[in-house]
């Protein structure tokens, strides 16, 4: 668990915050009476919060991983789900190496999921996809697969990295980052790689590509604002 330094902005409560990053109504006085709000609760109750306070949000979410993947033709699948209600706060990240056999327009090995943008935001899942299936603010999910590579190609070494991510404005904070992928062999014999928790290199390759990565006006995410983190200590 790590506690996320939210700035109230105009009209926000804690009920509706501690809602946002996926708490029951219920755990607003919870979050009221933690050490750490603890100079704001001298006021007395949270209704007192105005904007411009920073108060502490507990994140204590996790995910459930498979505990492999599924191969499919020419891939891999992969279900992800989050503990914590859905709240509108909470999305998910990934960032890829395609190797050998990347697909569409964009030629880059490294990419930000969607590596083809189709929108100009750093989230795995679009906005028109979420308001259709609410519960993929809890639920990742991903199959990519590629045909067999030619022998003068060799092995194609497919992996992501997947992460829950807290959004506070513009930015946002990785949590549970999971490797994966699969090897697919000029034969088509697909062999799944992972999942995984990302060390602390491939966590700061990931945060680094999603600073680099960029979305359908094709400037950078850092570039339009956005920043990425690990949680803080």
């Amino acid at each position: 668990m790590f506690l996320e330094d939210v700035t109230v902005g105009k009209g926000e409560t804690l009920a509706v915050l501690v809602r946002a990053y996926g708490h029951k109504a219920s755990d607003e006085a919870a979050t009221w009476a933690l050490p750490e709000n603890a100079v704001l609760a001298k006021r007395g109750a949270s209704s007192t919060l105005v904007a411009g306070d920073v108060v502490n949000i507990p994140i204590p979410w996790t995910i459930k991983s498979p505990p492999g993947l599924k191969v499919v033709p020419g891939g891999a699948h992969i279900d992800i789900w989050r503990s914590g209600q859905r709240g509108t706060r909470l999305s998910w990240v990934q960032t890829v190496y395609r190797d050998n056999q990347p697909i569409g327009p964009n030629p880059n090995a490294f990419c930000v999921d969607a590596c083809t943008p189709d929108d100009d935001l750093p989230f795995y899942w679009t906005d028109a996809e979420i308001a259709g299936d609410p519960n993929l603010r809890r639920h990742f999910s991903d199959e990519p697969a590629r045909s067999a590579p030619s022998a003068a190609k060799g092995t194609t070494r497919w992996r992501a990295i997947t992460s829950m991510a807290i959004v506070t404005r513009k930015r946002v904070t990785v949590v549970d980052s999971t490797v994966w992928g699969f090897n697919l062999t000029p034969t088509g014999h697909v062999t799944t790689v992972g999942p995984h928790k990302a060390s602390g290199t491939e966590l700061a390759g990931h945060l680094s590509m999603l600073a680099r990565g960029v979305g359908t006006k094709g400037i950078s995410f850092s570039k339009e604002g956005w920043t990425f983190r690990a949680p803080p200590p």
